[in-house]
């Protein structure tokens, strides 16, 4: 704190899991840092969700400081977190900050289809190879997504980087985008990706083009296998009359009382 000239941190975060020290450790860390004043607010950063939810509710049962924030790869081309993330991060007081919102420039529009592979010098291509999975991005999934990126950026008269950064800090539980930028020109481009809200039907098609398969056992949870087994016709939707058991025995409690 010295060397950058400050009394305390805004935000102190967890890079990432070591996959050995315990959640309750990392939180009464956390917590004697806010404590005296060295830290306002924490979060983690590259970890398993069971193992945020699990600080998380530490944290609500000692009274430690909770987290803040959830800092997590998310892009068109990274959509990993989609099945836990975002429902942790806003059911438990968590925004999800997004880092590396154009995949490391596949979507900075410096990688196109159109261009028929001819990209040029890029990082991606230089670290192609490297076993650093950050940099596996030139792939044919991938090509398909940018393909339909240029095609709304097109569309919309906007930079393919601004309507990448712009579907990102849209999306539910994302409280904030981290930005990147070697040039003074790629940052100015970067800060207008919100001045525009996409429309929905092209928002819809960015969705679509890289979205994951459901897996096991989020397939439950899809409209189609909620109606089969519950008869709502949407997830969350309960026939006339029902209510969860513990708030029949919460209510009948009551009148008993």
């Amino acid at each position: 704190m010295k060397r950058l000239n400050t009394d305390y941190i805004d935000l102190y975060l967890m890079h990432a899991w070591d996959t050995l020290t315990p959640a309750e450790e990392v939180m009464r860390t956390f917590d004697d840092l806010v404590r005296t004043g060295k830290v306002r607010h924490v979060g983690m950063s590259n970890v398993p969700a069971w193992y945020a939810s699990r600080a998380q509710t530490i944290a609500e049962l000692r009274g430690y400081e909770p987290l803040s924030a959830l800092q997590l790869e998310y892009s068109l081309a990274e959509r990993g977190i989609e099945n836990e993330y975002p429902v942790l991060a806003t059911q438990h007081g968590m925004g999800v900050m997004a880092w590396s919102p154009l995949a490391s420039g596949l979507l900075s529009g410096k990688y196109r289809p159109s261009q028929s592979g001819q990209f040029g010098e890029g990082r991606l291509q230089t670290m192609s190879g490297s076993g650093n999975p950050a940099f596996e991005k030139l792939t044919g999934r991938n090509f398909a997504i940018v393909a339909e990126l240029e095609n709304v950026a097109r569309e919309t008269g906007h930079s393919m980087a601004q309507v990448a950064i712009n579907w990102v800090a849209g999306r539910p539980g994302v409280g904030s985008v981290l930005i990147g930028a070697t040039k003074s020109a790629q940052l100015e481009d970067n800060l207008h990706a919100l001045d525009f809200e996409l429309p929905a039907e092209l928002r819809t098609r960015l969705d679509e083009a890289g979205a994951p398969p459901a897996a096991y056992p989020y397939t439950f949870f899809t409209p189609g296998m909620q109606a089969m087994l519950t008869g709502a016709n949407a997830i969350g939707d309960k026939p006339e009359g029902y209510a969860p058991r513990r708030l029949i025995q919460a209510q009948t409690a009551g009148v008993q009382n």
